[in-house]
């Protein structure tokens, strides 16, 4: 029985398997990183938003959530993502969902009570 060359075949099948499990490996960190970018750019535009909420209610005014949205919107353009949908409940509370390499992440950050007491 001539075995020679069995050890190159060897060698190959487990170069093959150790490449595939690479590449599985970085598809996963990558998705990961993804998830990672959407939310922080969903955090960010949550608290851009709550932030110009506070600040109207401090002053007594209210604009709506036109403002809030507006800000959060270009929060979430400046740390790479777009703001897909945007809302600002009755608590001056300020909802996000945010896009950011084709993952979609939420968030939500409000306030209690105005001039950094509680309420």
């Amino acid at each position: 029985m001539d075995d020679a060359g069995a050890g190159a075949v060897v060698a190959l099948a487990v170069v093959l398997v150790a490449t595939a499990l690479v590449m599985l490996l970085a598809a996963g960190v990558a998705r990961i990183a993804a998830q990672s970018r959407a939310q922080a750019a969903a955090d960010a535009a949550a608290i851009a938003g709550a932030i110009v909420t506070r600040a109207e209610a401090a002053g007594g005014v209210s604009e709506g959530a036109a403002s809030a949205c507006a800000v959060a919107g270009r929060a979430a353009t400046a740390v790479g993502g777009e703001a897909v949908r945007c809302d600002v409940d009755p608590t001056g509370a300020v909802v996000v969902a945010v896009e950011s390499s084709g993952r979609t992440a939420r968030a939500r950050a409000g306030w209690k009570g105005v001039g950094g007491g509680p309420g």
